[in-house]
């Protein structure tokens, strides 16, 4: 079963996209902020991370720094401007899809069955 691991400090999303994906038949894990995520990674094997871009502590792009050349990656997030658009930023940084919030579930399972499988 592969692993996935889930990154947003909004207990929405965690909570959606973990059951989602848990009835689809994926093991998950989930951390509210970079910091639990680095933590998480450490102590389980994964083999997908899904990452808000925007969290305290330690935000989405120090995240994917951290984890870069680990698993394969998809940032997100529901900030976007015309002067910085952090999606590709975090593609440059090595992050292998994105996803713009909100999104719809099942858009989200295609990305992970398009990296995983």
């Amino acid at each position: 079963m592969k692993s996935i691991l889930i990154v947003d400090d909004d207990p929405m999303v965690l909570e959606s996209t973990q059951t989602y994906l848990e009835t689809h038949g994926y093991q998950t894990h989930v951390a509210r902020d970079g910091e639990e995520a680095l933590k998480a990674a450490r102590d389980h094997p994964i083999d997908l991370a899904i990452i808000d871009i925007y969290m305290p502590k330690k935000g989405g792009f120090e995240t994917i720094a951290s984890m870069q050349g680990r698993f394969p990656m998809i940032a997100m997030t529901g900030v976007i401007s015309h002067r910085f658009d952090p999606l590709s930023f975090a593609q440059s940084m090595g992050a292998f899809a994105t996803l713009s919030k909100p999104f719809y579930l099942h858009e989200l399972l295609k990305t992970v069955k398009e990296i995983l499988d």
